[in-house]
């Protein structure tokens, strides 16, 4: 008689474990995996990266007028190794739940291991949590990004501690509301880690861009800028030719490429461009009287189209009055 309750008692132990652990899955699917939430992820990881790289070439990011679509476009790859985190650290878990359940089914709830684990869970939880406390004050890249996904994945386990540690013999389980009230401050904590660890991730890509930046513009498409007005484009590397003469004499820059094309504007820099002194030129797509030309030659050839050296022009004589 007492073995069948102890079995009942044991089943019913193991079918609350079984809806902790699905209400626990499903309240963070919800979250991690809400369109909302990886959309503003994606927007939010754009806008900081292109404001800390734009901060570095000594622009402003609202000049270059980007829409969510650009950011988006911008942070798809990188953001996707944050889910892939995530994920193997679901697979972890799934993998350490199950070993937890054969030594259970197999020695029994009384097993030593399975004891130990419930009871002291929550203080590992705390060490990890610590542990990424001390990765945010190390300084290191890889540590500044790691620091909020550890203390997201300590908080994980503080909840998976306390609901094991509930489902020891004369434990006393939280109340439903309680429950729901851990489960959801949880998830929106674990969201808090996942957006922050995108914010810290967008930075330091978005520095180490701009860092490496005068090595990559040689990289750039190369831009050839024809305008009916002279365009005053001061900057090292930059040269100017001329063709035709009066109303129809027209200006041909050279030695520019292409940064960005946002907003329906071209923004330019020279071929020479560095931290000291560079000069980022902004241009509409359809302004009247330019046509752009993408060149492999970021100079182009100097003849080419009958442009050469533009002449000076000398300022008009001055002509005396008559007494």
């Amino acid at each position: 008689m007492s073995t069948d309750v102890e079995d009942e008692a044991s089943e019913a132990v193991e079918a609350a474990d079984r809806e902790t652990r699905g209400s626990l899955v499903r309240s963070l699917l919800a979250v991690v995996a809400n369109v909302g939430v990886l959309t503003a992820l994606l927007v939010y990881f754009g806008w900081v990266r292109s404001d800390q790289m734009a901060k570095m070439l000594g622009i402003d990011e609202a000049i270059l007028g980007m829409t969510v679509d650009d950011y988006v476009r911008r942070s798809v790859q990188p953001v996707v190794l944050l889910p892939i985190c995530a994920a193997i650290a679901g697979l972890a878990w799934v993998g350490l739940d199950q070993w937890l359940r054969r030594r259970r089914i197999r020695f029994g709830g009384d097993d030593r291991i399975v004891t130990w684990v419930a009871r002291w869970m929550w203080l590992i939880a705390v060490g990890v949590f610590a542990l990424g406390l001390v990765l945010g004050l190390i300084g290191y890249a890889i540590t500044y990004i790691a620091a909020p996904l550890v203390c997201a994945g300590g908080m994980l386990l503080l909840l998976y501690g306390l609901m094991l540690r509930g489902g020891l013999r004369n434990a006393v389980r939280f109340a439903p509301m309680t429950e729901g009230v851990l489960r959801g401050a949880i998830a929106i904590l674990v969201a808090i880690g996942l957006f922050w660890s995108a914010m810290n991730y967008a930075t330091v890509e978005g520095t180490e861009l701009a860092r490496d930046f005068p090595n990559q513009i040689e990289k750039l498409p190369g831009v050839m800028v024809d305008s009916a007005a002279p365009l005053d484009i001061v900057s090292p590397g930059v040269d100017v030719a001329c063709a035709g003469s009066g109303e129809d004499l027209r200006y041909r820059y050279r030695g520019l490429r292409l940064l960005e094309s946002t907003g329906g504007k071209y923004f330019l820099i020279s071929d020479e461009w560095t931290f000291d002194y560079g000069v980022v030129v902004m241009l509409p797509v359809d302004g009247d009287g330019l046509r752009f030309t993408f060149v492999r030659d970021v100079h182009g050839i100097a003849d080419a189209g009958g442009f050469g050296p533009c002449a000076s022009v000398d300022p008009e004589p001055e002509v005396a009055g008559q007494g």
